[in-house]
């Protein structure tokens, strides 16, 4: 392993180092100030149902935030141009994540159209217009990172959004995105390509722990739009769709579900079910068919940490296959 080698690990180390731990000691002072302040929700799975800190994602922003500034020390002009230009776009899906979190925006296609204006900027680190599916490929031009890539987007943060609901469950199937995704663009691209990893991969290794069962925190929109946000682009830059789209077929198939039953069917929504005596959740009765989270705990009797176990286990199996296949 060469100096320069060693040079490049030891800055992107300092970074993830960096971003882990501004998160890490952010966190208590978020979840004392949303305490404070009253930014509390339900832990629905839970028979006393105490109230738990939700927006805890802010401290995943904060430290993101942080170690790019710190990362001035450590890139060259370009390569900071590049970081700032992809994470410009991440925290201001962050920054609207809050402002849904705070006003409860409930109206689906406003959401569509401003989550894909807010990914424009992104187009300017597209190195390839082209769409190749093993050896069929079409040049879409401009077309491609104007429209294609911000509706990519768009979906990927909106349908990790979507897929939530239990201790743990969104911001554990983030990190097992993350760190597929930046295995297949090491194996494909080299270490270099992990630069752009770094910041948000950090925060979320150090704010999941706060989020697994039992909960002291939840990610809330701010969370889950930031780094679903984040997964999108990072697939959309480092020239992934195909493989992208098959690792998230658990989060499509989920989308599917809930687009079928409140969209087509129009069944009136009801976000979260029960437990029984034994904590087994009981999904309600019109949802079943509604998200992977409904449906697994009605087919089998599971506690709120076994089902998010299984669906782990079932978006994992697809990023195996992914970086074996693909």
């Amino acid at each position: 392993m060469g100096t320069e080698t060693l040079q490049i690990i030891y800055k992107y180390a300092v970074i993830l180092i960096y971003s882990f731990f501004c998160t890490y000691w952010a966190l208590p002072y978020v979840m004392a100030k949303l305490k404070k302040y009253g930014y509390m929700v339900k832990d629905y799975y839970k028979k006393g149902k105490e109230k738990i800190p939700v927006m805890g994602g802010i401290t995943m922003l904060i430290g993101i935030l942080i170690s790019l500034s710190l990362s001035v020390i450590l890139l060259d002009r370009l390569e900071m141009g590049d970081l700032f230009i992809f994470y410009f776009v991440i925290v201001v899906y962050g920054l609207y994540g809050i402002l849904d979190d705070l006003f409860n925006f409930r109206t689906r296609y406003d959401k569509i159209i401003v989550t894909m204006i807010l990914t424009l900027p992104i187009a300017s680190l597209i190195p390839d217009t082209t769409i190749h599916l093993f050896d069929f490929s079409i040049g879409l031009g401009a077309a491609y990172s104007l429209l294609f890539v911000p509706i990519f987007i768009m979906f990927v943060a909106n349908s990790i959004n979507l897929h939530a609901g239990y201790n743990g469950l969104s911001t554990g199937l983030e990190l097992i995105l993350l760190i597929t995704i930046a295995i297949r663009s090491y194996m494909v691209n080299g270490i270099e390509s992990l630069l752009v990893f770094l910041p948000v991969l950090g925060a979320v290794l150090a704010f999941y722990p706060s989020t697994f069962y039992p909960a002291r925190a939840l990610p809330g929109n701010v969370g889950d739009f930031l780094v679903g946000s984040a997964i999108g682009a990072l697939m959309v830059t480092q020239n992934m769709t195909w493989f992208g789209a098959f690792i998230l077929i658990p989060h499509i198939i989920n989308f599917l579900m809930d687009s079928y039953t409140i969209l087509l069917r129009r069944i009136p929504d009801v976000k979260f079910g029960g437990v029984d005596k034994d904590n087994h959740i009981v999904a309600p009765p019109s949802m079943k068919f509604k998200s992977l989270k409904f449906l697994i705990v009605s087919w089998f009797k599971l506690t709120e940490k076994q089902a998010t176990l299984w669906l782990y286990a079932f978006t994992a199996m697809f990023c195996v296959i992914g970086l074996l296949v693909f």
